[in-house]
């Protein structure tokens, strides 16, 4: 977790998969410079795995808000597509930090999918994961 707060270090919440329900798997993991990257796969989404993205800020353009998901963040949601499927982009943004989903479920699956998606994804604030990680490894998480 530290490596993905290090890669936005402006970010005030660091995403992190909090229990993958039954049927779901991760993969990709990429934390670079610029913001971290991963996938998320359901095995009742085939060939159609979530792309989860950290970064500095992001194009939230015309999507619509939805209830906030991080203390003092908003929370969005940008359809591309609703019949035959249910795809576009869900957006966490929080001070210096926002996480994008990109999705693409098939209808009628897309409900019980989309509230998976949202427990599976959780956020720890970037104060506690610093204090966290100086007790448990005597590192300082910049800034």
């Amino acid at each position: 977790m530290a490596l993905i707060a290090q890669s936005v270090p402006s970010t005030s919440y660091v995403p992190c998969i909090s229990a993958l329900q039954p049927g779901w798997g991760s993969s990709g993991l990429q934390a670079k410079d610029s913001g971290t990257r991963f996938t998320l796969s359901s095995d009742r989404s085939p060939n159609h795995p979530v792309h989860v993205e950290l970064s500095q800020s992001c194009p939230i353009g015309t999507a619509t808000p939805i209830a906030p998901r991080t203390p003092g963040g908003r929370s969005y949601l940008s359809l591309s597509s609703i019949d035959p499927r249910y795809a576009g982009t869900m957006y966490d943004v929080f001070p210096g930090g926002c996480v994008s989903y990109r999705f693409d479920f098939e209808r009628g699956a897309h409900v019980p999918l989309m509230a998976q998606l949202q427990s599976i994804v959780g956020f720890v604030p970037r104060q506690q994961l610093r204090l966290d990680v100086q007790r448990q490894l005597g590192v300082r998480l910049d800034p």
